[in-house]
């Protein structure tokens, strides 16, 4: 594993906390799905929720590209520089 592909997981871990984390959430009133607004929210108390089938479409997708990098930067190989030699004074 080189650094490129290290750098790829971080950064597809830490896309996959954002694809979820922003998901847009839905509150259940009374049996019905709805949207809230600002204003609903502060006067009632309403749970809301993340909907489950767009999170997960989200993760496949972030997951999917994650593993496709990858795989991609696996035949990516680092040269190694030679030293330079000082010159003897």
């Amino acid at each position: 594993m080189n650094i490129f592909q290290r750098i790829i997981l971080v950064l597809g871990a830490a896309t996959l906390v954002a694809a979820i984390l922003t998901t847009p959430m839905i509150v259940n009133v009374q049996g019905m799905y709805a949207k809230p607004s600002a204003a609903d929210l502060i006067q009632i108390e309403l749970e809301p929720m993340i909907t489950p089938s767009t999170a997960i479409v989200r993760s496949v997708g972030v997951i999917g590209v994650t593993v496709l990098l990858f795989f991609a930067l696996s035949g990516i190989e680092l040269k190694k520089r030679a030293k330079k030699a000082k010159p003897k004074m």
